[in-house]
Order: structure tokens, then sequence, then C-alpha cells
């Protein structure tokens, strides 16, 4: 298996006076991956950059503003992210037909095949204070046409076939990110600095197939519908118990209240699995040879569906594994009131399992302390010598009942979590 790329691109740039700057590209691209006849493709960038700062009236101001500039760039970009050879349509031999050998087709092909494209536009503000705060700030908009997917066919139209790539659907994605960088404190040899970065994204499909506008995906109980983001969950909800019989209860589509589950009750809702708020912060502190970093990660509004409880809060259906200690507090006389039905009815795979797994966890915790360079010069030998500590993954807040919420997946099935890790080193330089 091989593929290969050719790429010729040009570039150019202008500056005026070191206040004005612009940059454009435009650049071909081609890949094995796709047909002779859509191999190829142009992509094109230009943008332009204003430093506020060199500007003449903003000289009296230049002692404590040291950065100021605006940014402004929109172009497109291509992905060619399949297998090698899925444009042809493919034979292999070795088949029996009546006990005579032959060939029968491996793959559908597709010569049609070609670059999905990416137009991105996008505003970045950067400013800095007094040398000591820089902020960054970067508002964008991001339309994908033309996306390489797998998408599914009939067996019966498609020669036996389930599926073959294609390019089909759009997806808009639009958000900020701002990041910030301060020097609190500077005096003698202390030192202490100070960091964060927040972003949202919100995603939109404006485009699926063959004018389809809605599509579940099978046993993951997610469904892609135009206007929706992707990875939205489309489940049955949960509604509790019914106390006077300990009996399951669900909202039906109309949301009326029923015990029976029915597949054609599910519905969008409104969580999805990509995590929409995302961020971190962090402080290191410094005095001589001696530093403390320290590094949180954290992501809001993300939702799994918790697959370990289908099996540990059963209710009976998987008799041999060990059970919750949840299932002690389920439905056991008339006026229980409870979110666990009495013994025997069921657990199902409805919106009880699904969980907020947000977090905020302390990635990275280093403490090193460098020797003072007259000690070493005194050995001819090194030029520095670093000791250090480190913890990854040292605690998580969260509310999410698994061992782990960090993950990528719609559901949370026996993962293993972030391993917790010490590391002790020692750098040499000589």
């Amino acid at each position: 298996s091989d593929y290969s790329f050719l790429s010729f691109f040009g570039r150019g740039e202008y500056n005026y006076a070191n206040k004005y700057y612009l940059e454009g590209s435009l650049r071909t691209d081609g890949s094995s991956r796709f047909g002779k006849d859509n191999r190829w493709a142009i992509f094109w960038a230009v943008g332009g950059m204003w430093d506020l700062r060199n500007e003449d009236y903003m000289a009296p101001h230049r002692n404590w503003l040291t950065s100021a500039q605006v940014a402004l760039n929109t172009g497109t970009s291509g992905n060619s992210s399949i297998p090698n050879y899925e444009h042809f349509s493919l034979v292999v031999g070795g088949a029996d037909y009546v006990g005579e050998s032959g060939m029968v087709p491996s793959q559908l092909g597709n010569e049609n095949l070609t670059w999905e494209t990416t137009w991105s536009t996008n505003l970045a503000l950067r400013a800095g204070f007094y040398q000591r705060v820089n902020v960054d700030l970067e508002f964008y908009h991001k339309k994908t046409f033309n996306m390489l997917m797998e998408v599914p066919l009939s067996y019966t139209t498609s020669n036996g076939f389930g599926y073959r790539w294609d390019n089909v659907g759009g997806m808009v994605n639009q958000g900020v990110e701002l990041n910030v960088d301060a020097l609190v404190l500077r005096k003698g040899d202390f030192m202490w600095n100070l960091n964060a970065n927040v972003s949202y994204n919100r995603n939109r499909i404006t485009e699926l197939y063959n004018g389809v506008t809605e599509y579940e995906t099978a046993n993951t109980n997610t469904k892609l519908v135009v206007g929706h983001p992707v990875g939205e969950f489309f489940i049955n909800r949960f509604a509790g118990v019914n106390p006077a019989n300990g009996d399951a209860l669900w909202y039906d589509k109309d949301g009326e209240l029923t015990n029976v589950l029915n597949d054609g009750d599910k519905v969008l809702v409104g969580k999805t699995y990509f995590a929409p708020w995302q961020g971190g912060f962090g402080s290191s502190m410094s005095y001589k040879g001696l530093s403390l970093t320290a590094q949180f990660s954290w992501v809001a509004d993300r939702w799994m569906l918790n697959n370990d409880r289908y099996f540990d809060e059963s209710n009976g259906r998987f008799q041999a594994y060990n059970q919750s200690s949840r299932l002690l507090g389920r439905w056991k006389k008339p006026g229980d009131v409870t979110d666990i039905p009495r013994h025997g009815v069921y657990g199902e795979f409805d919106s009880h399992l699904l969980e907020d797994a947000s977090f905020l966890r302390l990635k990275n915790l280093m403490v090193s302390y460098s020797l003072p360079s007259q000690l070493l010069s005194r050995t001819k030998v090194f030029r520095s010598v670093r000791l250090y500590l480190q913890g990854q993954n040292l605690l998580t807040f969260t509310g999410f009942s698994g061992l782990d919420p960090e993950g990528t997946a719609n559901i949370y099935a026996a993962q293993y979590p972030m391993a917790r890790q010490y590391t002790f080193g020692i750098d040499l330089t000589f």
C-alpha cells in the first residue's frame, strides 16, 4: 500500500512602514487517493494585519502599550484523509462458484472522489500591556463542504455493498478563543506567571447527502440532523419510577408519560459528546534556582453514556455481574420515591445513563531545582545541572460516575483511566 502527494505553491508578502501587512498564497495539490480526473484542487488564502502600535499618534502610549495588532485572513484548505485506493472498483480472486474458481467484486469504488474543502475566516486581536500582560482574542468561522465520508448504501442497489466513500455533506464551525499570559510579580530573584485559555465552538450540520436531512448512526444513540450539531444524542428519555408499582417510566416523543419503551419515542436531547467549552490555566513561580509549575485543563458541557452502569445497575438482567450499591435504594413498596425500578424491571439504554462528563484536572505539577552556576564552574565539567520531580493527572474534579471523564467517544465502556504518573529526573549539560 502506498500513496503520494504533489504540490505547487506561491506566496507573497507586502509590508508598508511596519504598519500595514498583506499576505497571499495560491497552491494546487494532487493526491493519488483520487481518480485521475479529480486528483487536483486549487486552494488560496489572503490576509492582512494592522500594527496599531506603530502609528505616529500612538507614540505617547508606547510606554505601556507593548503590542496592538488586528489581523484578518480568509482562505481555503484541503483534506484527503481517506484510505488508499478507495476510488478504484476492485475484484478479488479465489471465489468458489459451483466448484469452479472465479473472481468477485471486492470494492465498489468511486472515480468522482475529490478533495474535501474548508473555507476559514479568522479575526484576531492581540494586545500587550506594560510588557507584563499579553492577550490574544480570535474569532473564527469555518465552513466545510464536499466532506469525505462513508455513505450508507442499499445492498440491493449497490451489488451487495453497504457503503462507499463519497463527497457529501457540509458543516459549519464557529467560535472564539481567548489566551491570556501575565507576569504577575517580578521582584529580585522572584518571578510569578499566570496563564489561561478558553475556547467555545458551535458546530452545525448544513447538509447530508442525496437530499437526506437526518440519519441515525447505528448503535451509537446519536443522530445526524441538518441544523443540529454533530454528536447530538438521540435517545429515549427516562422519566423515573412510578411510586405506586415500581415500573420504569419514559417520555414519549410528545412528552407524555408511558411505561412502554419504544424506539419511535427517541428524540434529540440537545446534548453532545463534543464539548463546546474547553480550556486550561496554570501558574509558574521561580526563585533563584527553584521553580514550581502547575497546569490545569477543563472541559464543560460534554456528555457521555455510561455503559458500565448498564451492567452494574442491571437490576437482575446480568446476574453474574457485581451490582452497584445504588441498587440498595431501588423501589420496594408502594410509595417509595426512587429512580431505580423494582427488581426484575431491567435498566435500559436510555437517558438515565447519560452523564455530564465535564471535569477539571490537574494535568501537570513540577518542582525543579537548578544548581548555582558558581558551584558548577568549580567542577569544570558541568555547565548546568537540573533536578526535577513531576506528577501528571494528580487530581480530577468531576460529577461523572465512571473512572475517567476524559475521552472523545460518545459511550464510556470499560475505559482504563488516565494513569497517575510520577517522574524524577536529572538534566545534565556538559
